[in-house]
């Protein structure tokens, strides 16, 4: 019996841990990014994708509040700039120089390393 308690113990802070990471990530803005950059944060935004930049990964994102360079991996999701997406990924502070200790947090300088990206509305 004993066995079975330690088990379901596990299970139970298992369960809790999980809950608070999933807690730690909540949507934001891009404008909440931009006042406020962390560098690593994780962040959910909903919003279009509506332009691709010169670099074939960076694109620009907007949820209405403002806009800021997505970097995407992969160029065959399926969207236009009439999809709804809601992406998952960090806050990156862009360097010429990775290995500078001081990386520059200027807005033109921020962008979000796209770890997921999942349709929430197509409208073509």
């Amino acid at each position: 019996m004993p066995k079975i308690n330690t088990v379901l113990t596990l299970i139970a802070l298992n369960f809790i841990v999980c809950a608070n990471a999933v807690s730690q990530t909540n949507t934001t803005t891009v404008s909440s990014i931009l006042d406020n950059p962390v560098d690593g944060q994780k962040v959910i935004l909903r919003g279009k994708i509506i332009g691709h930049q010169q670099n074939e990964t960076d694109y620009t994102f907007t949820d209405n509040t403002n806009e800021i360079t997505i970097e995407l991996e992969d160029d065959n999701y399926p969207f236009n700039s009439n999809t709804t997406v809601e992406i998952s990924g960090i806050v990156d502070f862009e360097s010429e120089h990775p290995d500078e200790a001081v990386k520059d947090p200027t807005p033109e300088k921020i962008q979000i390393r796209v770890d997921q990206l999942q349709v929430v509305n197509s409208n073509e």
